[in-house]
């Protein structure tokens, strides 16, 4: 079996692996441990909840564990600080990985996630090419792993899906699979040739010959591959494809691959290297070649019958099957404890549970060892491949500047959207037009032209929110896996700054558009105009900043629309200080200030009312009230108590200012800096949010 042979060949182990979650203190893997070795497949099998993507989670890194074996005092007090989450004890280790932390010289490590997420407007090629010069890699790689996963027809398709402003057709299920492992193959690649470029510097030149003959030693491949259940949702060819890929990278790149299936077919089962059985509990029922799984349960009493899927078999076998009755639950269970124990006593089991501290042994003496003598592990030999290697990932200016690139063709492909929003944006403002008609210089003109106003700060504020609420949750997914890249991934900084550079100008356009053309149908002052579109512009990207961070931190888009209205109703009610159309509660008065209403609102008043003279004698206003009254009662009972809450006839928009309590010059221009404020503080926000992200 693969556990009785040398160690050499491993680049992960895991020990005694024990997760446990809930307040109920449920069992999800008890024990686990196993060995996966450089150029093979390791496939994990087992029932349903028997830990496969849990475990893959551990080993990943997802889910910490304390790095010791398990212990009852201590797991009993994590548990009480952690109910929810679950805990993790055990040991796991990477081949090089000196310090058991993902040190210099560690292993590379990559995940394929079971539903990979794309940028759904940028094409196959694009994607890879992307994600290679965020990592500092090759172009040359790129065409090469195209050709290898077998992308080359589908290399300048779109990849398609819903991160953007509409759902895109795409590539296939199975396509989106490949490119996945295309990606991190990529990602492993690149990891691979800084940590070689780092050892090679450490090195240092005068070391070079002693430097190649360790080389010859150390392979200048390797690395660690995870995938979560890669074939789920595939029809049978299309698995079986994914599967053969998975296989070749094991070999090309001289990996350990380690994949979690979900009914496998005899074909994928054949495919396999080695198999990791996990039964009911999160028990190990074998780890070993998968040739010779079968032998191993026939020797203790579990033969597979001719023609029957191997794995279906195995699967069955060490499942419990709790609604078949108390007896076969009884009967399952104590079929599951006797495999479980039959594997404990093997040799393979034995040394698995002590294989971690072996590897982690064994790279401290290769550590130990390249220090006595001036020369790293994994040094490359030659200064022609040092100098291949030594390309850095760019910093953060050079991540911006790619992420504008992504930015900017997601925007220019999705453009009919953005015509729709135009087309739509200059709608609202002829409805709005039509019903707020020429108001007039008279003395009832004040409160129609701040109703405006009003009325306009709120539909510039609920059309942005909205449409930034249901923005950044349909990337989340996409943005959390590529940050959280071990190696090459890039910081929240120059991701939220590139969209804010290329979605923002944007997004500002739309209430340009609306104010332009509302603005001469109600009547609204020349001379204001430009401040006017202004303020509604930078209302505008005060609102998509504030609607980007509240999808930033809803877990969900559902979740984001379901709180973003609420505060924007908030920002309403404590919009209008000025009392116009509600009283702000003295209390309430420096709460009012984090409103983005009110100093929109203060804006557009200050930017309208600001030398505007008014006409006593202009009866356009009250003469439309009169007709659309038609001589009604009510009609006469309105106007009574309109005229009594607008008052004499101001002579200058200045005295409405004055009355409201605003500034009576430069207010416009003030209220626009205190707008300006949200759209520095708010990107923080969500660096800081995404940045914490688990």
């Amino acid at each position: 079996m693969v556990g009785d042979a040398a160690t050499g060949d491993d680049a992960l182990a895991w020990s005694d692996i024990r997760y446990v979650v809930g307040r109920a203190n449920r069992v999800v893997l008890d024990g686990t441990s196993g060995v996966a070795r450089a150029s093979r497949l390791l496939g994990i099998l087992g029932p349903s909840g028997s830990g496969k993507t849990t475990l893959l989670n551990v080993l990943a890194g997802r889910l910490k564990t304390d790095g010791t074996a398990t212990n009852t005092a201590t797991t009993t007090t994590m548990r009480k600080r952690r109910a929810r989450r679950g805990v993790a004890t055990g040991r796991v280790a990477y081949a090089g990985d000196a310090s058991g932390r993902g040190g210099r010289g560690a292993t590379p490590l990559s995940y394929v996630e079971q539903d990979p997420k794309f940028f759904s407007n940028l094409t196959v090629r694009e994607t890879l090419t992307l994600d290679a010069a965020l990592q500092g890699g090759d172009a040359a790689d790129v065409d090469a792993i195209i050709r290898r996963l077998g992308l080359v027809a589908c290399a300048d398709s779109y990849v398609g899906g819903d991160t953007g402003g509409k759902a895109v057709r795409g590539i296939s299920g199975g396509e989106r699979r490949r490119l996945a492992i295309a990606a991190e193959t990529l990602c492993l690649r690149n990891a691979r040739r800084r940590r070689d470029a780092d050892a090679g510097a450490g090195a240092g030149g005068g070391h070079e010959a002693r430097t190649s003959s360790a080389s010859s030693s150390s392979p200048q491949r390797g690395g660690v591959i995870l995938a979560d259940e890669p074939t789920t949702g595939l029809d049978a060819h299309q698995a079986d494809k994914i599967v053969q890929k998975l296989r070749e990278t094991a070999v090309e790149e001289a990996a350990a691959v380690v994949c979690v299936l979900h009914q496998p077919r005899s074909a994928i089962f054949d495919t396999l290297d080695d198999l990791l059985l996990l039964a009911s509990g999160g028990r190990v029922a074998y780890c070993g070649p998968a040739k010779d799984a079968l032998r191993h349960f026939e020797e203790i009493g579990h033969a597979c019958p001719r023609y029957h899927n191997p794995a279906e078999f195995l699967i069955d076998l060490v499942a419990v099957d709790a609604d078949g009755g108390v007896e076969a639950e009884r009967a399952d269970v104590e079929r599951v404890d006797a495999i479980a124990e039959a594997w404990k006593a093997t040799a393979a089991a034995k040394r698995h549970a002590t294989a971690a501290a072996a590897l982690l042994r064994a790279s401290d003496k290769a550590t130990a060892t390249a220090t006595a003598t001036g020369i790293e592990p994994g040094a490359r030999g030659t200064r022609e491949k040092d100098a291949g290697a030594r390309r850095r990932p760019p910093g953060a200016f050079g991540q911006f500047k790619l992420l504008v690139g992504r930015a900017f063709k997601q925007c220019r492909r999705e453009a009919w959207v953005n015509g729709v929003r135009l087309v739509a944006s200059a709608a609202l403002a002829l409805a709005f037009g039509g019903c707020n008609y020429d108001v007039g210089l008279g003395g009832k003109s004040v409160k129609r032209r701040a109703a405006v106003m009003m009325q306009a700060c709120i539909n510039t504020s609920m059309l942005a929110v909205c449409r930034s609420l249901n923005g950044f949750p349909r990337e989340r997914a996409t943005v959390s896996r590529e940050m959280s890249r071990v190696s090459g991934g890039y910081k929240p900084g120059p991701y939220f700054f590139s969209k804010l550079l290329v979605e923002t100008p944007i997004d500002m356009i739309f209430p340009v558009v609306f104010g332009g053309v509302m603005g001469p149908m109600v009547g609204l002052r020349a001379g204001g105009k430009k401040m006017f579109l202004t303020t509604l512009a930078l209302q505008t990207a005060s609102a998509s900043c504030l609607g980007l961070s509240v999808g930033a931190l809803a877990p969900s888009a559902e979740m984001a629309l379901a709180i973003g209205p609420c505060i924007m109703v908030l920002s309403i009610m404590l919009g209008d200080e000025s009392g116009a159309f509600a009283e702000v509660p003295e209390s309430l008065r420096g709460v009012s200030n984090f409103s983005l209403i009110k100093w929109a609102f203060r804006g557009c008043l200050c930017s309208e009312f600001e030398g505007l003279v008014f006409d006593p004698l202009d009866k356009r206003g009250e003469e439309k009230k009169k007709k659309n009254a038609n001589g009604a009662a009510g009609g006469i009972a309105k106007r009574a108590a309109r005229n009594a809450m607008e008052g004499v006839c101001p002579r200058t928009g200045e005295e409405v200012l004055e009355g409201l309590g605003l500034p009576t010059s430069g207010g416009a221009a003030r209220a626009a800096k205190a707008q300006a404020r949200p759209i520095h503080c708010f990107p923080y926000d969500r660096v800081g949010v995404v940045n914490a992200d688990p």
